[in-house]
This record gives structure tokens, C-alpha cells and sequence, in this order.
């Protein structure tokens, strides 16, 4: 009962954003609403793809999203196989600033970040826009990753050395192909964060044409009046990507977050 409830909640806002983006600018404020349109109508979504800038700012948070997570990973794999499995001076420590440091807001730093990024000359590029997304999310990643490694049996590892095979065998041929799930799972958990991240993206860029998604439906509200059914639109045609990715990913997510809570 409590997970249908907890389901309906997250679903009705869905259901009438799908409503509203089928719903002409009249109906969007008949009284009283309907949730099933009267005169259904895609003409809202011909015109987001065709008159508007939404399929660039899809691609936009398209590469960066993508290319952030990877700059994650390349860093957070290598980090949480070695907190996981070496013992060495100063690793509690080192757990604990991770852990505080994944506990500061970003924009607690914006300013810090900002005249970084501007020294670097990337203010306005999606480069510097991949450097702070993909540094944010590395505390998160090395801990969620580091649990995963502590599942897997430490005597894999121990043979394997035991065989000759170096520390970065071990990790390319042993434990990645093992840690696959996991890395489905935080892969996820990081593309969501980096498409709906607004804040840092306002700050950080300029030009329309290297608007993310969330930047460009900010776009879409006008100073007098705002075309609802428009920006309802483009508000799913922006969640597509995400909710195809997790679809067609669900099966690793769950199989990781479950290997996560199992001690091997």
C-alpha cells in the first residue's frame, strides 16, 4: 500500500505534464483542468523539434552528461579499488574528507569554482562545464564504487597476484568485468545528476548555443507570459533520454544495487 501511494505521488506529476503537453494554449487554463485533454494535439511537439532550440540543448547535455561520467569513472575506479583493497597510512582519514567533502552543497563553492574555471579561460565552454561535473560527483562515485569492490571475495584478488598478475591486471581483467552491474548503477546515478544539474550550468554558461536542457527550458519562460503547454513539450522531450538510458539499463541497476549490499 505505502509503495503504491509513494508511486502515485511520483507518477501524477508526470501524467499531467504528458496532459498538459498535449493541451492547446486555451485549454491549458479551462476551468475546471482536465487531465485527458478534450482535443488532444502533438502540434506542441512539432514545434518544440522544429521552431525552437530544444534538440540542440538535448544534444548539449548529451555530451556533457556522457563525457562527465566518463572523467568520473576514469578517476573513481582506480581510487576506490585502492581504498577497498590497500591498507596504507592516512586511508581512514582519507574516507572521512571524502565523506565530508560529498556532504558540501556546490554551490557553497560556486564562487571558488567560478574564478577557477575563469583562470583556466573555460568559462562559457562545456569543457569547463565537464571539469566541475565530473570533479562534484568523484567523492559520491569513490564510495559507492568502493563498496562494490569490498564485495568481491578478497581471495580473487589474492590468487591473482599470487599468479604474477599486476595490481592493474588485476583491476582491467578480475574486477571490472565483475564490478559491471555496480558500474551500471553509478553510471545512472551520475547521468541524472549531471542532465538536471541547473545552477552551476547558469553560472557557468553564456551563450545559448552551449545551453544543457534544464538552461534551455529556463529559456522557455517568458517575462509577461509563459506557453505552458510548450514548455511541458519540451520538459519530456528533455526526460526521454534519461528514462530510455534507465530502461535499457534497469536490469544492471538492480543487479548492482543489490551485489552493493551483499558482503563477499
Amino acid at each position: 500500500m505505502g509503495m503504491a501511494a509513494a508511486a502515485t505521488a511520483f507518477l501524477l506529476p508526470l501524467v499531467w505534464l504528458v496532459s498538459l503537453s498535449l493541451k492547446s494554449k486555451a485549454a491549458v487554463y479551462e476551468y475546471p483542468p482536465r487531465w485527458i485533454p478534450a482535443d488532444p494535439t502533438l502540434g506542441n511537439y512539432a514545434f518544440v523539434v522544429e521552431r525552437t532550440q530544444v534538440p540542440w540543448y538535448v544534444w548539449n547535455s548529451a555530451k556533457v552528461a556522457i563525457l562527465a561520467m566518463v572523467l568520473t569513472l576514469a578517476v573513481s575506479i582506480p581510487a576506490a579499488y585502492v581504498l577497498s583493497r590497500e591498507r596504507f597510512r592516512g586511508r581512514q582519514p582519507l574516507l572521512a574528507v571524502l565523506l565530508a567533502v560529498q556532504m558540501l552543497s556546490p554551490l557553497i563553492l560556486l564562487v571558488a569554482l567560478y574564478g577557477l574555471i575563469e583562470r583556466l579561460g573555460l568559462i562559457d565552454t562545456h569543457a569547463g562545464l565537464i571539469l566541475v561535473y565530473g570533479a562534484m560527483q568523484v567523492p559520491f562515485t569513490i564510495w559507492v564504487l568502493k563498496t562494490f569492490f569490498d564485495a568481491i571475495p578478497r581471495a580473487i584478488f589474492e590468487a591473482a597476484l599470487l599468479d604474477g598478475a599486476s595490481r592493474w591486471r588485476v583491476l582491467r581483467v578480475i574486477a571490472l568485468p565483475v564490478l559491471g552491474p555496480g558500474l551500471a548503477a553509478t553510471a545512472i546515478f551520475n547521468l541524472a545528476a549531471y542532465w538536471s544539474e541547473f545552477a552551476l550550468a547558469l553560472v557557468l554558461l553564456d551563450s545559448q548555443e552551449r545551453f544543457t536542457m534544464p538552461i534551455g527550458l529556463f529559456s522557455f519562460q517568458g517575462a509577461y507570459e509563459t506557453e505552458w503547454q510548450i514548455v511541458a513539450a519540451a520538459s519530456l522531450i528533455g526526460l526521454a533520454p534519461v528514462i530510455a538510458a534507465f530502461i535499457f539499463l534497469q536490469r544492471y541497476f538492480v543487479a548492482g544495487l543489490t551485489a552493493g549490499a551483499v558482503k563477499g
